[in-house]
C-alpha cells in the first residue's frame, strides 16, 4: 500500500492505492475503517460494496489465504504504519469468512446481509461502534463482521492502558459457545476490571459467566507494538494468551445488558429476517414459496414465475460471459461440512463474480406495492378500539378493484442523499423533507404528507440514515368510505419494509392511525391487504389478533356482476368526525343501547357470511339492510338528505342498500332485485345524477390482495 497526504478534509485526507483501486478516507468518528478479507477475490467484492464510503478501505490477507483474525489485524497495522497514515482511531471489522452456512450471500459476504431496513449488517456495526466514547489518544477497535452487539455506550470505558474487551453476564449455555472472561480485583472508581484468565468455549453447565462480545479496543501504544508481530493467529484465542503472559495490560468492561444479532445459517435468515416462513431479497421474479424458502439475487428475466417447494432455496451468481449461475440448495444444507461448497464450485464462482451486474440488480431497487380497496358488507364499527377490545369484533368485507384497476399504489426507491421526497400522484403534490423535526410532525390529518410520515415512524425509519423517494396514489375519490387511507397506509408500510406479512402490516397500520390521531379499526387494512371475501373476527383484549375466514367469493362475485351496483354519491366526508361521535355514544351506552347495537353488528356479519355460503340472496340482502340500519342508529350522521334522496329514488328496484364505511357520503353499495332492476337504477341515476361528481364504478372482487413487486 502506498500513501500520499493530500489536501485537508476535516483534519486530513489520505489517498491510498491498494490493488490498483483508488480509495479515500477521512476523519469522522473513526479516522479509518478497515474491512478485512480472506483473499483478493473476496476483497474485490467488498470494495464493490463499499465504493461509496469515503471512510472505508478493504485489506486482503496476504498470500491469498486466511491468516486468522490476529494475523489480519497485524497485517492492517503494518500497512497503516508503512503508509505513514496519520489515522489515530481505527475500526477493524474482520470479515474473512466464506459465508458457507449462508450460501445465499456467499458472493456478498455475511457482513453485507441486509437487515430489515435494507441496509447491510456492516453499516449497523459501524453505527453501533460510533456511539462508543474512545480515547482522544487514539487506538484500534476490533469487531467481527457477522455479529451486531448492542449495549449501552455509557456502560463502557476504554481509558485503561493496553487492551480492553467488553463482556456481559450470561448463562452457561451461551458461555459454552463463546469466549469467557475471568476477572481479578476491583476497579478504582469504576471502569474496566483486570482480566485474570480468558477461556475459549469452556465446558460449564451451571452458573453465570462473563461472555465475550467480540469488541476489543487496543490502545495506540499496544497497536504500534503489534505491528511487529508475525502475521498469523486468532485475536480471540492466541492474543488473550499473549496478553495474560504480560504482552500488554488486559482489562474488560462488564455491561449489564447486551443483545446480539447474528445470522449464522440459512434457517436463521428466515427466522430473523423473513416473514411467513420465507425470505426473498433482490429476487426479480414472481415467487410461489411453500415455506422454509430463501431466494436471493435472481436477475430480471431469468424466471417468469418460480415455485419453491418446502425447504427449497435458490441464489444466482453472475459469471463471465453475461451469464448467471443458479445455485439450488436446501434450507438446512451446510456448505461448510457437507461438501456442497466444493460440489458447486463456490470458490471458483466467487472468484469470477461480476459484481457490477450483481450489485446492479440490488442497487436502486424499487419496491412497488398495489392493493385493492374494500367494500364492507356487515359488522363495521365492531372492529374499532375500544369496542373490539371490550367485545371482540366481526366484520364481513371484500377486496375489490374499481374500473378494472387496483386503486392503491405505492413505490419506494432509494435516494443518494439522506432526504425523503414524498409525491402524491392523485393530489399532484410533492415535498422534500430535509429534517428529522419535519418528518416527526405527522399528527395533522389535513397534512397530505402525514400518512407517509406516520408510516416511516411506525416502521422505525430514522432520518439521516438513508434517503427515500416515496410516491403514493389512491385513484378514487377522497372520503369514499372504501378504507382508502388505511389501505394506503398499509401499502406504504409494506413498500418501506419490502414485506407482505399481513399480521405485521395490519398491526403497524393500526399504529399508523394512532400516530395520525385519526383512530379507526382493523377491518380496512385487512380488507385491502387480504384477497377475496372474508369474515374477519377478533376476541376481546387489548391486543387484537385477527382471524381470517374465506367466504365463497365465486357466488358473491356472480351476484354482484348481475345485480350489484357501486355508486359514488358525490358527497365526501371525513370518517374521523363520525368516529368521535360513535365512540362517545359507545362510552355513554344509554340504556345499554350501544352494547345491543354492537352485538347486532357482529351477529349481522356472521349472518351475512352464512347467507353467502348457502347462496341465499334474500338473507344477504336482509343482513346488508340490517347493517345500514344499525349504522344509522349508532350515529344519525351516517346518512344525510342527499343520500336519503338517492335511496328514495331507486327504492322500487332495490333489495338492499348501504353506504360504505362510516357513511355520511362516499360510495353506496346497492343490491338490485334483478338484473333488469339494476339496469333501471343505473339509468335513473345516470340520467339525473345528484351532483357533478356522482357516478357508477365497475367493480370486481380482487383475488390477490396486497401485492409487492421489486425491480
Amino acid at each position: 500500500m502506498q500513501s500520499e497526504i493530500g489536501r485537508n478534509f476535516n483534519g486530513f485526507f489520505c489517498q491510498c492505492q491498494d490493488n490498483n483501486l483508488l480509495l479515500w478516507y477521512n476523519i469522522g468518528m473513526f479516522d479509518l475503517i478497515v474491512i478485512t478479507a480472506a483473499n483478493a477475490a473476496q476483497a474485490r467484492g467488498y470494495r464493490a460494496q463499499t465504493k461509496d464510503r469515503n471512510d472505508t478501505i478493504v485489506v486482503a490477507d496476504p498470500g491469498g489465504r486466511r491468516v486468522g483474525s490476529l494475523g489480519a489485524t497485524v497485517n492492517v497495522l503494518r500497512k497503516i504504519a508503512k503508509a505513514k497514515c496519520r489515522a489515530r482511531t481505527v475500526l477493524i471489522c474482520h470479515s474473512g469468512g466464506d459465508s458457507r452456512r449462508t450460501p445465499g450471500y456467499a458472493a456478498l459476504g455475511k457482513a453485507f446481509i441486509p437487515l430489515r431496513d435494507g441496509r447491510p449488517m456492516f453499516t449497523h456495526i459501524v453505527e453501533a461502534m460510533e456511539r462508543l466514547a474512545l480515547p482522544k489518544s487514539g487506538g484500534v477497535l476490533v469487531v467481527s463482521g457477522d455479529v451486531l452487539p448492542t449495549f449501552a455506550a455509557d456502560d463502557v470505558s476504554f481509558s485503561s492502558p493496553g487492551v480492553t474487551g467488553v463482556a456481559y453476564a450470561g448463562p452457561a449455555s451461551e458461555a459454552r459457545r463463546h469466549g469467557v472472561y475471568v476477572t481479578a480485583g476491583r476497579p478504582a472508581g469504576g471502569g474496566a476490571l483486570p482480566v485474570a484468565d480468558f477461556l475459549q468455549k469452556p465446558d460449564v453447565s451451571t452458573g453465570t459467566h462473563l461472555i465475550d462480545t467480540g469488541v476489543m479496543f487496543i490502545d495506540a501504544k499496544t497497536a504500534r507494538k503489534m505491528a511487529s508481530l508475525p502475521i498469523r493467529g486468532d485475536i480471540y484465542e492466541e492474543f488473550p494468551k499473549m496478553l495474560l503472559e504480560g504482552y500488554a495490560p488486559f482489562n474488560v468492561n462488564i455491561v449489564p445488558e447486551c443483545d446480539f444479532f447474528h445470522v449464522g445459517s440459512t434457517r436463521e435468515i428466515v427466522e430473523k429476517l423473513g416473514s411467513d416462513g420465507t425470505y426473498s431479497d433482490a429476487a426479480h421474479c414472481e415467487l410461489e414459496m411453500d415455506g422454509d424458502n430463501v431466494a436471493t439475487n435472481i436477475p430480471p428475466g431469468m424466471y417468469g414465475r418460480l415455485h419453491l417447494k418446502k425447504g427449497e432455496c435458490i441464489t444466482c451468481i453472475p459469471v463471465r460471459g453475461g451469464k448467471w449461475r443458479e445455485i439450488r440448495y436446501n434450507i438446512d444444507d451446510n456448505f461448510k461440512t457437507d461438501g456442497l461448497w466444493e460440489k458447486h464450485g463456490m470458490a471458483e464462482l466467487i472468484r469470477g463474480t461480476d459484481y457490477t451486474r450483481l450489485l446492479g440488480i440490488r442497487a436502486g431497487e424499487t419496491a412497488r406495492v398495489t392493493a385493492p380497496v374494500r367494500i364492507d358488507l356487515a359488522g363495521g364499527w365492531s372492529d374499532t378500539p375500544p369496542i373490539c377490545q371490550d367485545n371482540g369484533g366481526a366484520v364481513l368485507n371484500a377486496a375489490v378493484t374499481l374500473d378494472g384497476e387496483r386503486p392503491i399504489e405505492v413505490t419506494v426507491s432509494p435516494r443518494k442523499d439522506k432526504f425523503v421526497k414524498i409525491v402524491s400522484k392523485d393530489l399532484g403534490k410533492r415535498r422534500l423533507v430535509k429534517s428529522a423535526d419535519e418528518l416527526a410532525d405527522h399528527s395533522d390529518p389535513h397534512d397530505w404528507c402525514a400518512l407517509v410520515k406516520s408510516a416511516l415512524a411506525v416502521t422505525g425509519f430514522r432520518f439521516g440514515e438513508r434517503g427515500l423517494n416515496i410516491t403514493i396514489c389512491a385513484n378514487l375519490p377522497k372520503g369514499s368510505g372504501m378504507g382508502t387511507s388505511s389501505i394506503l397506509g398499509a401499502a406504504t408500510i409494506a413498500a418501506i419494509l419490502r414485506d407482505t406479512d399481513r399480521d405485521r402490516i395490519g398491526e403497524l397500520a393500526l399504529q399508523l392511525e394512532r400516530e395520525m390521531c385519526t383512530g379507526g379499526g382493523w377491518q380496512d387494512q385487512f380488507g385491502g391487504i387480504t384477497p377475496g371475501v372474508k369474515l374477519l373476527t377478533s376476541k376481546p383484549g387489548e391486543i387484537q389478533s385477527i382471524s381470517v375466514k374465506a367466504v365463497d367469493a365465486k357466488w358473491l362475485g356472480s351476484i354482484l356482476r348481475e345485480r350489484g351496483l357501486l355508486y359514488f354519491t358525490g358527497q365526501k366526508r371525513m370518517a374521523r368526525n363520525i368516529l368521535r361521535k360513535v365512540l362517545s355514544f359507545y362510552a355513554e351506552n344509554p340504556h345499554n343501547f350501544a352494547s345491543i347495537l354492537v352485538d347486532s353488528l357482529k351477529r349481522g356479519a356472521k349472518a351475512a357470511a352464512a347467507a353467502i355460503e348457502r347462496h341465499d340472496f334474500d338473507a344477504l340482502a336482509d343482513a346488508l339492510n340490517g347493517y345500514w340500519r344499525d349504522k344509522k342508529l349508532l350515529d344519525n350522521g351516517s346518512t344525510n338528505e342527499r343520500v336519503e334522496n338517492i335511496i328514495e329514488r331507486i327504492r322500487p328496484w332495490t333489495s338492499a342498500v348501504s353506504l360504505m364505511g362510516a357513511g355520511g357520503g362516499g360510495f353506496m353499495l346497492v343490491l338490485a332485485k334483478s338484473a333488469k332492476a339494476a339496469a333501471a337504477i343505473r339509468g335513473e341515476l345516470t340520467a339525473r345524477p345528484p351532483s357533478m361528481y356522482s357516478r357508477f364504478y365497475d367493480f370486481q372482487i380482487d383475488c390477490e390482495g396486497l401485492k409487492l413487486e421489486l425491480s
